[in-house]
């Protein structure tokens, strides 16, 4: 064998070799992970069983809920470090008892790796948290949605739950704060974190399912019924309601600029837009209101927003953005996160909401 044709020999086993690499890698970070289909049904006919709710101890006379929105954690490195290093900070400023997490956690071109080393970071704080998804945690093909509720659900401080199959989505399900074994707060999380197309053609938010409004309604009076009172609630998920939307355009005080500033006697902060919702209305703000349960609806999403408002007796309000994430999906004037602070006696509790800025741009 001539030296040329070894070298040649030498150079294909070398390709090859990288070929083979090359696929080996790509399998490792772009196979589908599909996860088990959840498969619990629930029915509004079935008994309602407190004891499968999940608990979080009231071990002091406040308790606080630290929010973290939109973290969008990808492929950029540099700024998942700057978005974990607010979330150190707020979690040692406000030393929260949980904390809650509505919708896109990750984005686009994040890897599994990813979801498992934002896992371990959740995980290092020691308090319960509880997360639900949006339309970005949605967008990375290797890892359904299935498979990442299993990754959390895995984790030790980690509350989610899959949730009952015939609900819309993989995530809904339900909190309660006790103290002394009775629930003094319920904390209701759902999966609204997707768009779909309208019969108009257009691509809008979802709206909450009909599904969902019945499976909250039968929780809210299985724990009613329980408790022997209604026990006072508050909701989370991605979307805003389109109540949101009426109460910005009723009491928002418009600029120049087209930003949107709530006057202290409604609430406080502003929107640099309308709040994103679905164009038609499920319900869900009518049976709050009609159970007496919920009067605190939170939300993302919309990450220049950080508006807060009372509306016909229930708070919207939107998460402060937490972290940066990628242009054009951010321009975020202040970031940071929102403590959600409960005081008070069980028959006197009062709920303070505080957006916790983090950086200025």
């Amino acid at each position: 064998m001539t030296k040329k044709t070894k070298i040649l020999k030498g150079i294909k086993i070398t390709v090859c070799v990288l070929l083979a690499a090359a696929l080996i890698i790509a399998g490792i970070l772009f196979f589908p992970l599909t996860g088990k289909n959840h498969t619990e049904v629930w029915s509004k006919n079935q008994p309602f069983d407190m004891t499968k709710i999940q608990t979080v101890e009231k071990t002091r006379e406040d308790f606080k809920i630290l929010m973290f929105t939109d973290t969008q954690l990808w492929a950029n490195l540099g700024k998942n470090k700057e978005c974990y290093e607010q979330m150190d900070a707020l979690v040692e400023k406000t030393q929260p008892d949980l904390i809650t997490l509505p919708g896109d956690v990750l984005s686009a071109m994040s890897s599994r790796f990813s979801i498992k080393n934002f896992i371990k970071h959740m995980e290092s704080y020691g308090i319960p948290w509880a997360p639900v998804y949006g339309n970005h945690d949605n967008e990375i093909p290797s890892n359904s949605l299935n498979w990442q509720t299993e990754q959390y659900m895995a984790a030790e401080h980690c509350l989610m739950q899959k949730g009952p199959s015939n609900l819309y989505g993989c995530g809904n399900y339900v909190i309660n704060i006790v103290e002394n074994a009775n629930p003094v707060y319920t904390v209701f999380m759902f999966d609204n974190g997707r768009y779909i197309k309208y019969d108009n053609g257009d691509t809008k938010e979802i709206y909450m399912g009909y599904e969902q409004i019945a499976w909250y309604e039968w929780n809210v009076k299985g724990i009613a019924e329980a408790a022997g009172r209604t026990v006072p609630s508050m909701t989370f998920s991605h979307f805003a309601q389109p109540e949101f939307r009426e109460a910005v355009e009723k009491y928002g005080v418009k600029d120049e600029n087209d930003i949107y500033t709530i006057p202290e006697a409604y609430g406080f902060g502003y929107c640099q837009y309308l709040p994103g919702v679905a164009p038609v209305k499920s319900g869900f703000a009518d049976k709050c209101k009609e159970l007496g349960s919920t009067k605190y609806i939170f939300c993302g999403h919309d990450h220049e927003n950080n508006a807060s408002i009372t509306y016909d007796g229930i708070t919207y309000t939107y998460g402060l953005k937490t972290g940066p994430s990628p242009v054009p999906w951010n321009y975020a004037k202040e970031t940071g996160g929102t403590l959600i602070t409960i005081t008070g006696s069980q028959d006197n509790q009062k709920v303070h909401i505080e957006h916790i800025v983090m950086n200025k741009a």
